[in-house]
């Protein structure tokens, strides 16, 4: 009883070290913060069986590293824009809410005689 225990304790470690070591280039790629580990987990899972893929995944997650750059904000403080001659500041429409007033050229509005109950339809 108790070497059966033993020998599925020792199976399933050697399992899991064989995941653990098919699946190395991810764990080296997010311990190291890589970019583009979508992309190894990708390699490492669909050809790390063939052991090419696996060395060209482990590749991408030993690569070097570079250190992004300091992020710098830069604040313009731009005087306001020049308003164009004859405009007044703050000027808008003013008038009430809805459309404004009809204009003096504008047409007058189009007015259809009622239509009449005629015959029905011929029947």
């Amino acid at each position: 009883m108790i070497s059966h225990l033993i020998t599925v304790m020792v199976l399933v470690s050697l399992a899991m070290a064989a995941v653990a070591l098919y699946l190395l280039p991810v764990l080296i790629g997010t311990a190291r913060h890589v970019p583009g580990l979508a992309a190894i987990a990708v390699i490492d899972a669909l050809l790390g069986w063939t052991f090419f893929g696996w060395v060209v995944a482990l590749a991408l997650a030993l690569r070097p590293v570079y250190p992004a750059g300091p992020v710098v904000q830069l604040v313009q403080h731009l005087p306001p824009p020049s308003l164009p001659p004859g405009h007044l500041a703050g000027a808008g429409w003013a008038g009430p809410p809805g459309p404004p007033p009809p204009r003096p050229e504008s047409p007058p509005p189009l007015l259809l005689p009622p239509q009449s109950a005629g015959p029905g339809p011929p029947g």
